[in-house]
């Protein structure tokens, strides 16, 4: 009974399983139906709306198919009813007659039928006109379209033969003329000309060549066959055999080849060489000499030499070239230095035949300039300029057509720029703070030294120079003091060298004074309001205090110097006697 009890239990779930899968496939099979019910409604409806739209269309449509139809076949409607009708014509006949037909009725009827009114031969005529006269039009068409006409050539009485115009004719006087002008001497060969007009159906018209060639094979002149050089036009002679010289040529081509896929290199000159044909006998040339001439030049190189005082420029003045031609020629001569007898190169060897070669480069330019930009700043003397941000050159990376002739280059067509980096924009600050021109420090100042370069009360010593115990070169007295506090001329004099040096002093100045027979040098400055050669008088402000060079903060650094040699500063400067000394 439990085996049973259990067998039941297992039957009742798959039954459920079994009626949520038929549930499930139920609702997937509705869902389908609605959709593509809803689906097909639309589709109708939209073909519904077409079909309404355009039923004056179709209407209009069908009575032009109708009439189309009609039209075209009328004759054979018109005919089958004409044949029903005679067919039913002879019937009433032979049925009057008791149903019997003449034979000469029999015939009447079959000649009704095809000779009628509306007979198969109407039929047929109403069908073949239209077909066969398409037919010959297409005929007379083709036929004038296959017609050539050429002009029909006499020269001295003598039929040549047909050319397409009477310039090909002249073109051939020119090559006749070129043929015999140059070796020809004396010779003259008539070729008098006269035309008509012919037609020709699929004869094929002489070429300029082939007239002169004509013409010189009945000349009676000794002539040989053989090949024309012409240089720029211009007939150079005749070969019998022309591979040694064309062999020639693509070398001459072949020396200026690189590999770059995009080079394309040619001949200045146009030359032609592959005009075979007959040459007068003397016109002939030899291949040695030929090939000699196009392999030689036609102009030395030629050179200047450097003569006392000569400089780049002055070269360049005497000899009218522009300094930059004469770097193309003497890589770096516009900064090189020139010795009496150093051979300057003006102008290059040209050969005889001059070679162009064009190819495309790509190359990185590094000097892209950089904008400058500037603003005013209140914390700097006028006529004093800050740089605060060091300008930098970009770089590019160039795509060129260079064009070169001989191998110097003639052109440049760059096609492509792309951008490597950047340049950096330099700033500089411009001083806007009033200079003090004209302010004098008036202190008396003990006879044969050097005033206090600093205002009263301002300014301590802060290291000796190597003499008193400085450090070793230190060759100076340095004077700390504030940041832009003015700087004064120890004595009266005149100002000889105003410079910068990033190792040393920074901004400096020396000044000559001739009653003490010193240089005074004050060093380190911030600013500077003197210039070369101007003259100032003791106590006159000439810069201001900084750190510039080296430096470890805000001093001026004197110096003084006697015939060319530093001496110790002390001896010849006024110390006040409040200055502090604050070694350091």
């Amino acid at each position: 009974m439990k085996n049973i009890s259990h067998t039941k239990t297992k039957s009742g779930a798959g039954n459920k399983i079994i009626t949520a899968i038929a549930f499930f496939g139920g609702y997937i099979t509705n869902t389908l139906y609605i959709f593509f019910r809803f689906i097909g409604i639309g589709i109708a409806a939209v073909g519904k709306t077409l079909w309404n739209a355009t039923d004056k269309l179709r209407k209009k449509a069908r009575k032009g198919i109708k009439k189309g139809l009609a039209f075209i076949f009328r004759p054979l409607i018109e005919t089958v009813k004409y044949i029903f009708k005679e067919i039913k014509r002879s019937k009433k006949e032979q049925k009057e007659n008791g149903g019997k037909i003449s034979l000469k009725s029999r015939l009447a009827l079959i000649g009704n039928i095809i000779f009628g009114k509306n007979g198969a031969a109407v039929l047929l005529a109403s069908f073949a006109v239209p077909i066969i006269s398409i037919f010959f039009l297409f005929s007379i068409i083709t036929y004038a379209s296959s017609i050539n006409y050429a002009v029909k050539l006499t020269v001295n009485g003598n039929f040549l033969g047909y050319i397409d115009n009477e310039q090909v004719f002249l073109d051939a006087k020119e090559v006749l003329n070129d043929r015999i002008s140059v070796f020809g001497g004396d010779i003259d060969i008539p070729a008098e000309a006269s035309y008509s007009v012919e037609q020709i159906g699929n004869i094929e018209t002489l070429t300029k060549y082939q007239i002169a060639d004509l013409i010189l094979g009945k000349s009676g002149v000794n002539l040989d066959y053989g090949y024309g050089f012409y240089i720029n036009n211009v007939f150079y002679g005749a070969l019998m055999d022309f591979t040694n010289v064309k062999e020639t040529l693509d070398d001459l081509l072949g020396r200026y080849e690189t590999g770059n896929e995009s080079e394309k290199i040619n001949f200045v000159d146009m030359i032609r060489y592959d005009e075979a044909g007959l040459y007068l006998a003397d016109s002939f040339i030899d291949e040695n000499w030929l090939i000699s001439l196009l392999t030689g030049t036609k102009q030395q190189s030629s050179y200047y030499t450097v003569e006392l005082n000569d400089s780049p420029f002055l070269i360049s003045q005497k000899l009218g070239i522009k300094t930059e031609e004469l770097d193309k020629l003497n890589p770096g001569f516009s900064e090189s230095d020139l010795h009496i007898g150093d051979k300057i190169k003006i102008s290059e060897e040209v050969p005889f035949l001059s070679i162009s070669t064009t190819r495309t480069e790509v190359y990185t330019k590094e000097d892209i300039p950089y904008d400058t930009e500037t603003y005013d700043d209140d914390t700097i003397f006028e006529g004093q300029s800050r740089i605060k941000q060091e300008g930098e050159y970009g770089i590019n990376e160039l795509t060129a057509n260079v064009t070169y002739v001989n191998g110097v280059e003639t052109g440049r067509d760059i096609t492509k720029v792309v951008s490597l980096k950047k340049p950096v924009t330099e700033i500089i600050a411009l001083g806007c703070k009033k200079t003090p021109a004209g302010t004098i420090k008036d202190t008396p100042t003990a006879y044969g030294k050097l005033a206090w370069p600093l205002d009263n009360n301002v300014g301590e010593i802060s290291q000796w120079s190597q003499w008193e115990g400085g450090y070793y070169g230190h060759k100076g007295i340095d004077l700390a003091a504030p940041y832009g506090s003015y700087v004064y001329a120890g004595a009266a004099g005149v100002v000889t060298k105003v410079a910068y040096s990033n190792v040393g002093l920074g901004y400096h100045i020396y000044i000559y004074h001739e009653e003490l027979g010193i240089t005074s040098v004050y060093g380190h400055n911030s600013s500077m309001f003197v210039k070369e050669g101007q003259r100032v008088a003791q106590g006159e402000c000439i810069a201001a205090v900084g750190s510039t060079g080296q430096s470890t903060g805000p001093h001026v650094h004197l110096g003084v110097i006697i015939n060319g040699s530093s001496v110790n500063p002390h001896k010849y400067l006024d110390i006040p006697p409040n200055v502090r000394i604050n070694l350091v």
